[in-house]
C-alpha cells in the first residue's frame, strides 16, 4: 500500500517538475521572440521564477528517492568496509535531518510571508503559498529520506565516485 502512495506521490511530482520546466521554456522562447519585435512578454522573470521554484521543489523528492543527488567522496575509495557502512548511515542520517530542518525553515518562511502580505513585483500575487507549495515538497523529499534510512542495509550503496569501475586493459 505505501508502495503505491510513494509510487503515485513520485508521479505526481515528476509531473508537476516536466510541468514547469516545459513551462520555464516556453515563456524563454516566447520572451525571445517578443524582445526584439519590442514586446517583451511582460512578467517574463517572474514567471520563470515561479517556475524554476516549482521544478526545483518537486524534482527534490523524485532525487531524493533515487538517491541520485550528488556526493563527493574525496577518501571514500580509501575506506575499509566498516567505516564505508558508518559513513553511510552518519550521511544517511545527516542528509534527512537538513531536510527535515529545511522543510521547517519553508513553513517558517511561509508564514512570514503570509503575516507580512509579502507580494510579488509583478503581478502583485501573495508570496506565501508557492513558499508553502515548497515546504510541501521538502517534506515528501524528507519522507523519502527516511525510507532510504530505514532500508540503507538493504540497498546497495552508491559508487564512491562517478567514473566507471577499470576494466582489464
Amino acid at each position: 500500500m505505501i508502495a503505491k502512495i510513494n509510487l503515485w506521490i513520485i508521479r505526481i511530482c515528476t509531473t508537476i517538475a516536466g510541468i514547469a520546466l516545459v513551462f520555464m521554456g516556453a515563456i524563454a522562447f516566447v520572451d525571445s521572440i517578443g524582445r526584439p519585435l519590442g514586446h517583451p512578454l511582460p512578467g517574463a522573470s517572474e514567471y520563470v521564477s515561479f517556475a524554476l521554484m516549482i521544478f526545483f521543489f518537486a524534482a527534490l523528492p523524485v532525487v531524493v528517492k533515487d538517491d541520485a543527488h550528488i556526493r563527493v567522496g574525496l577518501f571514500s575509495d580509501l575506506y575499509r568496509p566498516r567505516l564505508m557502512r558508518i559513513e553511510r548511515y552518519f550521511t544517511a542520517i545527516l542528509e534527512t535531518a537538513a531536510f527535515a530542518a529545511f522543510a521547517w525553515m519553508m513553513f517558517d518562511q511561509a508564514a512570514r510571508l503570509e503575516r507580512f502580505g509579502t507580494l510579488s513585483v509583478f503581478f502583485e500575487i501573495p508570496m506565501a503559498p508557492w513558499v508553502m507549495a515548497a515546504g510541501v515538497f521538502t517534506v515528501v523529499a524528507t519522507w523519502f529520506a527516511l525510507i532510504r534510512l530505514r532500508h540503507l542495509d538493504t540497498d546497495p550503496h552508491p559508487h564512491p565516485h562517478a567514473l566507471p569501475d577499470e576494466e582489464d586493459t
